[in-house]
């Protein structure tokens, strides 16, 4: 079984039209269960923060039958050569706001993630096909909105970072620990050193939730 953890409302709904799907509520977190492309598939909206994302993962993980998981959902550029719309691929993910320095020195700095080279590959193959601009790399992650003096604190401290957002540290935790094969997948809704690069809220929802779909849908037939 795949799963899907979404970010937005509007992203898991866009994807369970397209599923043969039932829904179910567990410890307060809802579900659907189906098939997309003749894979069983399992939709899970993560919450906001790494709380809530660690725990909706575990209750997936202690629920359904996982092989592997895939996380969709928004996040802020934080280089030059991305814009709106671009996807960014986690080769690794950190959670940017762990720092145990004052014990551990500079290695208590971040808690680092792989992502499944595997999925990586097959995720970014769909991308392209989508004629979607696809960056990959380090995915900052913290229970943080990152803008003004924090963004440039972030990229100091992690200069190789490509986006910020808010959930993915905790289901890499949480995917590591349980030993599931991982992938992030974020939709950039703005870039912090492109002041003029925003866009109409409902509007970015709306592309970033039809591409949601539309990867999804594309990336079931890979896998």
């Amino acid at each position: 079984m795949i799963a899907v953890i979404a970010a937005m409302d509007s992203e898991v709904s866009a994807i369970v039209s397209k599923m043969n799907a039932e829904a179910k509520k567990i410890q307060g977190i809802e579900f659907y269960e189906g098939t997309l492309e003749n894979k069983d598939v399992v939709v899970m909206k993560s919450g906001v923060g790494k709380g809530n994302a660690a725990m909706s993962t575990t209750i997936l993980l202690e629920h359904y039958p996982v092989e592997q998981i895939v996380n969709i959902g928004t996040a802020g550029g934080l280089k030059e050569n991305e814009n709106i719309l671009d996807a960014v691929l986690s080769e690794r993910v950190v959670q940017h706001d762990f720092d145990t320095s004052p014990i551990d020195g500079e290695a208590g700095i971040g808690l680092y993630y792989d992502a499944d080279p595997k999925l990586l590959a097959i995720c970014e193959a769909a991308l392209k096909d989508l004629d979607v601009t696809v960056h990959k790399g380090l995915v900052a992650s913290g229970d943080q909105f990152i803008a003004g003096e924090a963004t440039k604190n972030l990229c100091d401290k992690f200069p190789d970072a490509m986006c910020a957002e808010m959930e993915a540290g905790a289901i890499a935790q949480v995917s590591a620990h349980y030993q599931v094969p991982f992938v992030i997948l974020r939709s950039l809704s703005d870039v912090a050193c492109k002041p003029d690069s925003h866009m109409d809220f409902q509007e970015y929802v709306k592309h970033a939730s039809e591409r949601s779909a539309m990867f999804t849908q594309e990336l079931m037939r890979r896998l």
